[in-house]
């Protein structure tokens, strides 16, 4: 077993190759969700191509199907900008809804959505320990409709109260260093889950070009600037804040910033404008207007 540091256990690439290990993401889907959901085998499906495997999914780290069909995706989230999170969350699990094909009009087969989230760095006051989220009505309490399901789960509310599977997620994701990746495994390579944890992330990490191949990918490169993630963790550390105080540091951030977000945004409109994406998708990621984005083509 080694430890990469270049490669912590929360980087989004690294967590993706994790969890193409099938036994791997059933065990977290069944610590998170209550239930087993046997999964189909993805790098199976891509004969062991990690890379296609990886990419399979743009929307979500890992995108998978279960056995009875039902859709299932699986998502680190480091930041956390509560309005962004949550309506990108419906944003994109909709789309796996509404891309199903409907034949005559039977919509009762429409196979349910289930998106899962491990937040590691989300502040306290907008998450709880474990969420479940469905359709309910809101005048009888009742759920509406099992389409869609969202559980969203913030490993900084884990505490010794809870399961030990719980903790060893907890740990895991907190490794940030050799004496903390050496404290896990003496203290949970051992346990199923740690083990299966172990093994999949040393075996994603033996070979870092594999990584650094995949982090040159738009999945990967579409994601927040440090910039961005500096502005975004304020949310976090200005939780004792005043709203009026921390309102203006964050437009105080937000203009020393400007220039260079707005740089690196033109940059990834490009680079998807370039891979045919849907402009309405672009403007989404990127926070430019469909205008601006028109214009740039």
């Amino acid at each position: 077993m080694s430890f990469h540091c270049n490669y912590l256990p929360k980087s989004d690439v690294v967590f993706t190759v994790m969890f193409l290990n099938k036994e791997l993401c059933e065990k977290v889907l069944e610590v998170i969700t209550g239930e087993y959901i046997e999964l189909v085998d993805i790098a199976a499906e891509y004969k062991n191509d990690l890379h296609k495997a990886a990419l399979n999914s743009i929307y979500f780290d890992i995108k998978t199907r279960a056995v009875d069909g039902r859709i299932v995706t699986l998502d680190l989230q480091r930041v956390y900008s509560r309005d962004r999170i949550r309506n990108r969350t419906i944003f994109y699990a909709c789309r796996e809804i509404a891309s199903q094909k409907v034949e005559k009009s039977k919509y009762e087969n429409l196979k349910s959505v289930i998106v899962t989230f491990i937040l590691t760095e989300a502040p306290l006051k907008h998450t709880t320990f474990n969420r479940k989220i469905k359709l309910v009505d809101q005048t009888t309490g009742k759920v509406y409709s099992d389409l869609l399901t969202i559980h969203e789960i913030n490993i900084r509310h884990i505490s010794e109260k809870h399961s030990q599977e719980f903790q060893i997620l907890k740990q895991f994701f907190e490794i940030d260093a050799e004496t903390s990746y050496q404290k896990f495994v003496s203290s949970y390579a051992q346990t199923q889950l740690g083990a299966l944890l172990l093994e999949a992330y040393d075996t994603a990490v033996s070979d870092p070009s594999v990584l650094d191949y995949l982090s040159e990918e738009d999945k990967y490169m579409v994601r927040l600037s440090e910039e961005e993630r500096l502005l975004e963790r304020a949310e976090g550390r200005q939780e004792g804040l005043k709203e009026g105080e921390q309102k203006g540091l964050q437009k105080g951030l937000q203009k020393g910033l400007q220039e260079g977000r707005q740089e690196e945004r033109i940059k990834i409109a490009k680079k998807l404008l370039h891979q045919n994406m849907d402009i309405v998708f672009i403007s989404s990621i990127t926070g430019l207007t469909e205008k601006e984005i028109e214009f740039l083509n």
